[in-house]
């Protein structure tokens, strides 16, 4: 007879643990997002509609977003930069052709002047959320890593820097 009340009353917590898990779910799920937001560094997800990205050890915000339906790149978030600065390397994973590539165009950075090349981004995706026929440059491989600037940071409806 214990040992049927030991089952039943293991049942029961079984029960209960399910209930409380589908009850709160969006909480656990907000839960493991700051959980590993803090476990890795530059952790992006999507809540309520928002793109959430979590501060870099570094002080800085990072993205990936995935460009012309074959390219993973990894951008820096720079709301100093005017537009969207490829490496190299990311214009290559995209399919562009760098040899045809021509840098006319005149670039005031914080490290002086530069010439950079102008590319279209035919599709890029970052999250849920999808941009067509984006402007872009190449700034003849001087770049550790792509930024991601204000012109594509002001078609979203906002954004904000909390913490």
């Amino acid at each position: 007879m214990y040992n049927n009340i030991q089952k039943i009353f293991i049942w029961m917590l079984i029960f209960i643990i399910v209930i409380f898990l589908y009850a709160f779910r969006h909480e656990l799920d907000y839960f493991k997002n700051r959980f590993l937001s803090v476990l890795i560094p530059s952790y992006t997800w999507e809540e309520d509609g928002k793109l959430i990205l979590s501060r870099h050890q570094d002080g800085h915000f990072y993205l990936n977003a995935f460009a012309n339906d074959q390219a993973n790149i990894h951008f820096l978030v720079d709301t100093g930069a005017t537009g969207i600065a490829l490496r190299l390397n990311d214009a290559k994973s995209m399919g562009i052709d760098v040899q045809k590539l021509v840098f006319n165009q005149k670039s005031f950075t914080a490290n002086g002047i530069t010439y950079s090349a102008p590319i279209r981004i035919k599709k890029l995706k970052i999250g849920t959320k999808t941009f067509y026929d984006v402007n872009a440059s190449d700034s003849s491989g001087k770049l550790g890593i792509s930024l991601l600037g204000k012109s594509l940071l002001d078609d979203f409806s906002s954004f904000k820097f909390t913490g």
